[in-house]
């Protein structure tokens, strides 16, 4: 039986069964996927008003403590201008009751209407007390009593959700923490001051992470900008206060999801990422706020796509079992029914297979256009057969070689005899019943030669022992000549680039595998030996096992593909040793017979090296200063100009701080320029070890500096100075001993350029020079 004929009716029948299963199992997949998506819409939507109405009620409950706080009667009785003592000691023994009974108020203070604190409540290991008068500060400058004696009356403020700052620091343990205020009005209307509470957020977190705990996916508590303040990895938590470390933002890393956050207070979306159902919370209680609000929070709800696809499956794998019984019984009723077809009619192809080798053989034999010939396994191989054609190979008739005159190996070139019949030998050796010879050089008359290309089938008896062959014989003679004229043309080509004294070769397009190489080459990325067989152009001069790519190591090949014409590029490449060279790599296309398509390219590579290094050289030489090794002027001006550019582009802020060493004239004068430059140095080497990493120190002429410090703010600027100064008074220089330094600084404005920021700077260093030197000034 026919197995082949089997297996194509079984397809036949088999594929449509195939598809029907598959159309079934697409409709399956996609209601279950319905399903599965409904349902965790509706989890996450159930999830999200819990969680929402817990975090509504913790602020209700301190809008309540608020209002309770506000509207007792004997904070009326307080203005800016009478503060009777009585009053203050009552306010503050409710108020310590307030903060131990609540436990949730790092502070409870009263600010008059010009910012000074009348009553401040300090809360700390389950204790509440009140500050003495004279350790009261006005706080008419910070930004909470601002913001907060602005809010219309009846209004609440509140602070954005952070970590306490104690000292410049953040606090530790960690303490999370919002500010609520409202305004407290006299009987005129007029505001008379503001009530601050600080919230301790850390229990409304907990109860965050509590009613989250069980949620299917991801549950995240964000604020305005995408920042995490509650998220399954805590490690990614608070980012925007810890500028140093890696950031992570929801805004950027889910972006199409931050997106719908900013134009809808509340929704769900579902993308390639997964599901995010998500709700915006106004701790100020206003339900009308606007999409843009800072001081907001955001609950975000993240199902990833993975999660759903696992539960999709979960479903499936109760379905899938019986769909794919279903199957594989039709389909094994299927091949049942066609085995007992094909075997009705298996004797009737045999008898049909039968004739086709009878009838194939007759036309192998002679119809054939190559010569047939039957060979007795003897010495010498007697001819007991050959087809007529021979006469036209070898000029001999069929019954020249039927008479027994000659055998089959008085005709092999006798180069090649001793190769012919041991590879024949190997084969008998083996029990091969088909094999091939090499090509070899066959005799005729006029010893006219020809090359010939056999394959041999072997004859044996019943006992299997071999009594001859049949030969096919196949006059490959042009063929080899061929190969012949190629290999001369080939030699040819290979001395005439092994001439060009830069490295040259071929490269494939589509493989990068070399076709050809010269000399040069060989000598500079291989040690002159021979490179293997399908090395690739980058394994050679670049040592490694991946194509060229990107901006710094541009790939000929795909720039020719692009341009279609010749292309030069630089690469740094490693010689045999493992040196690094830099070569300029000049590029050409090479087309196929068509003129339209690229097969290959030809490069041709030259040593720069000593041209690159100089270029380095003279570029450091420009931009650092002979004497500090620091940038010089012309250095700075372009850092300082990109740092503007910078600003601008990202609302980011940097300082520029600008100083210099105080009467270094008489430095010069009294102990001789030598000495003053060794001052310079240690005074440079001094403040390279106190700036961060991300600043730029230059040298702007003489004994003044400039400093550029990224990402500060200015009270960490005028941090910054003031330690730098006291470093450079501190030091002693040896046979001089101390010397002083006046600095002026600022933080860049956004109306700000180069001209306007630097004239900040110098007006705020000669202020220090006018107030007596050895002082710093931060305009």
């Amino acid at each position: 039986m026919n197995i082949g004929r089997f297996i194509r009716y079984y397809l036949l029948f088999l594929i449509p069964l195939a598809v029907l299963t598959s159309l079934t199992f697409w409709m399956i997949h996609n209601q279950t996927m319905d399903r599965v998506t409904s349902e965790l819409k509706l989890e996450s939507n159930i999830l999200a008003g819990q969680v929402r109405d817990q975090l509504n009620l913790s602020f209700a409950e301190i809008h309540s403590d608020l209002k309770l706080l506000t509207e007792h009667y004997k904070l009326h009785q307080l203005d800016s201008l009478i503060k009777p003592r009585n009053v203050i000691n009552e306010l503050q023994e409710l108020w310590i009751s307030v903060a131990e009974q609540r436990a949730r108020y790092d502070q409870i203070r009263f600010l008059d209407d010009q910012g000074q604190e009348t009553i401040r409540i300090n809360y700390s290991n389950q204790k509440a007390a009140a500050t003495p008068e004279q350790k009261l500060q006005s706080k008419r400058h910070r930004y909470y009593f601002i913001e907060a004696i602005n809010t219309p009356s009846g209004e609440i403020w509140n602070s954005l959700l952070d970590l306490n700052i104690e000292r410049k620091q953040i606090e530790l343990p960690l303490k999370p923490t919002i500010r609520f205020s409202t305004r407290v009005n006299r009987h005129d209307g007029q505001p008379d001051g503001v009530i601050i509470i600080n919230y301790l957020a850390k229990n409304l977190l907990d109860k965050f992470r509590r009613v989250t705990a069980s949620y299917s996916g991801h549950a995240l508590l964000l604020n305005w900008q995408g920042y995490s303040l509650v998220s399954p990895n805590a490690a990614n938590d608070w980012g925007f206060m810890f500028p140093d470390s890696p950031q992570s933002r929801v805004s950027l890393e889910h972006e199409t999801a931050w997106q719908a956050t900013q134009n809808n207070k509340q929704g769900q979306l579902l993308n390639q990422m997964g599901l995010y159902t998500y709700n915006q919370i106004d701790p100020s209680g206003n339900n009308e706020a606007a999409s843009k609000c800072n001081s907001c929070l955001w609950l975000m709800l993240h199902v990833p796509n993975q999660l759903i696809e696992v539960k999709l499956w979960r479903e499936l794998s109760k379905t899938i079992p019986l769909l794919l019984l279903s199957f594989f019984l039709f389909a094994i009723i299927l091949g049942v029914a066609l085995w007992h077809r094909e075997k009705r009619q298996a004797h009737e192809r045999q008898i049909q297979e039968l004739n086709r080798n009878i009838s194939y053989e007759h036309e192998l034999f002679l119809n054939s256009p190559g010569v047939i010939a039957k060979l007795r396994n003897e010495i010498g191989w007697p001819i007991e057969f050959i087809s007529s054609n021979i006469e036209e190979l070898l000029d001999y008739d069929a019954d020249y070689f039927a008479s027994g005159k000659v055998t089959y190996s008085s005709m092999i070139d006798s180069r090649y005899l001793e190769k012919y019949t041991q590879e024949t030998l190997e084969a008998e050796n083996k029990g091969s019943n088909s094999f091939s010879h090499s090509p070899y050089l066959i005799v005729g008359r006029n010893k006219r030669s020809r090359w010939i290309q056999e394959t041999v089938h072997a004859i044996r008896d019943k006992l299997g022992k071999l009594t001859g062959f049949y030969v096919h014989i196949n006059d490959v003679t042009p063929l080899k000549e061929a190969e012949e004229r190629l290999t001369q043309s080939r030699d040819y080509i290979q001395k005439v680039v092994d001439t060009i004294p830069d490295p040259t070769m071929v490269i494939d397009i589509d493989s990068h595998e070399l076709k050809l190489i010269n000399q040069s080459a060989l000598d500079l990325y291989n040690n002159g030996q021979a490179i293997d067989p399908e090395i690739t152009c980058y394994r050679l001069s670049h040592k490694r096992s991946n194509p060229c790519r990107g901006q710094l190591d541009p790939c000929p090949i795909k720039q020719i593909m692009e341009k279609r014409t010749a292309v030069s590029v630089v690469h740094k490449h490693y010689d045999h040793q493992g040196n690094i060279i830099h070569v300029d790599v000049r590029a050409t296309p090479i087309f196929d017979d068509s003129g339209e398509n690229i097969v290959q390219i030809i490069e041709s590579h030259r040593d720069i090296t000593e041209t690159v290094e100089m270029e380095k050289q003279l570029q450091h030489i420009a931009e650092t200063d002979r004497l500090t090794q620091i940038y010089n002027r012309m250095k700075f001006d372009e850092e300082l100009k990109n740092q503007i550019a910078w600003a601008s582009l990202t609302n980011n802020r940097f300082g520029l701080i600008m100083f210099d060493l105080d009467h270094f004239k008489k430095i010069n004068d009294t102990y001789g320029h030598d000495m003053g430059d060794k001052v310079l140095i240690n005074t440079v080497d001094l403040l390279n070890g106190r700036i961060r990493k991300s600043d730029v120190l230059a040298r702007w002429g003489g004994e003044e500096f400039m400093i550029i410090a990224p990402l500060i703010d200015t009270k960490e600027l005028r941090s910054l100075v003031e330690s730098l100064r006291n470093a450079v008074q501190q030091y002693e220089h040896e046979g001089v001993g101390s010397i002083t330094a006046s600095f002026g600084a600022s933080v860049v404005r956004p109306s700000d350029n180069i001209h306007s920021l630097l004239k900040r700077v110098d007006s705020a260093l000669y202020e220090s020079k006018q107030k007596g030197r050895n002082r710093s000034t931060v305009f």
